[in-house]
């Protein structure tokens, strides 16, 4: 259910027709996604009822029964729960094809008058792209992560009362297990929290942000990962903090995807006349002269970082060898 991928040269013409030929086929998805999402809605709130009276009566049904009953109502939640994700993300996308249909009109009318932003609006749909593919990966791992687990906690709720009405003796362990399944649940969604936007961002500044993160990268992926602060350890202004932030965090997510890297080093430097943010890894390396990233990326992670830094007036080299690992650097000119 990707959006139509620009490509160099395309006309404007043909990336609009490809954007309205989208368009009529989101529509007809998000129809037939209503459809089965109805339908789900209904078979799961009738699994529901018949999972909710075998544990009301658990010495009616055979142990097969039970479990039987207690699956088919979790399938089902969990079939509506991605009809409701794949929905919303194809309405998410028929607004962006209306959006970017609109946009591409407006350049063709200016176009016809001696203006030419073509190069402009193409830009403005790969930025569009990116984001929508980041809340798409966001919606994913909230699925896959905490929104099951908490499924599942509600369920052996039901249980767990249960439970406590016929052997109050085997509670213990399971309340055990219980707090457990709920303490992981909670490290998870602050993990999402935190990389959605650090509340340390604000309250701790950018230098104790990002040891965290660096810690925190470093146990999640087996890469060690070394940050260093050179110059004076101090506050920044909030946007400034935010996009050095951002770039480090997207340049530590390309080393994990794609280097291959054992070691990267992290140096923030800070002056009374600039801030600079280095990322060197010791991974595979490319050729950064003749460098591009696969076409489902469209150099979406440099076009990114080099945004943000152009935004407040930096700028972002990348630099690499085969062989010989890659260097990223975003410098800032602090004002006197």
């Amino acid at each position: 259910m990707s959006l139509p991928e620009p490509a160099t040269g395309v006309s404007p013409v043909t990336l609009l027709a490809s954007l309205d030929s989208e368009a009529g086929r989101l529509s007809e998805l998000v129809a037939r996604l209503q459809r089965e999402l109805d339908d789900a809605a209904d078979a799961g709130e009738e699994a529901d009822v018949i999972r909710r009276h075998v544990l009301r009566h658990p010495e009616r049904f055979a142990p097969d029964e039970r479990e039987r009953a207690s699956d088919r109502a979790q399938e089902l939640a969990g079939k509506r729960r991605t009809l409701e994700e794949r929905l919303q993300a194809a309405h998410e996308r028929a607004a962006l094809c209306a959006e970017m249909g609109t946009m591409l009109r407006g350049a063709l009318e200016q176009i016809s008058e001696g203006a030419e932003h073509v190069v402009q609006t193409t830009s403005a749909l790969e930025l569009y792209q990116a984001v929508e593919a980041e809340r798409l990966r966001i919606a994913r791992d909230l699925h896959d992560g905490p929104a099951q687990v908490l499924a599942d906690l509600v369920l052996r709720a039901e249980i767990l009362d249960k439970i406590a009405e016929s052997n109050p003796d085997g509670l213990h362990q399971e309340l055990a297990e219980f707090k457990n399944s709920v303490r992981n649940v909670v490290a998870d969604l602050r993990k999402f929290m935190f990389d959605l936007r650090p509340d340390s961002l604000d309250d701790l500044g950018l230098v104790a942000t990002m040891r965290r993160y660096t810690n925190s990268f470093e146990d999640r992926t087996g890469v060690t990962c070394r940050f260093n602060v050179t110059g004076e350890d101090r506050r920044l202004p909030p946007s400034l903090e935010e996009a050095l932030f951002r770039i480090m965090q997207e340049a530590l997510t390309n080393v994990q995807r794609h280097s291959g890297a054992k070691t990267v080093e992290v140096t923030l430097n800070l002056t009374d006349a600039r801030a600079t943010a280095r990322i060197r890894d010791d991974g595979a390396g490319f050729d950064s002269g003749h460098y591009q990233e696969p076409v489902g990326r469209r150099k979406l992670g440099v076009l990114g970082m080099t945004e943000r830094a152009a935004a407040l007036g930096g700028r972002l080299e990348v630099s690499s060898q085969p062989g010989r690992g890659t260097e990223i650097l975003a410098e800032f000119e602090l004002g006197a």
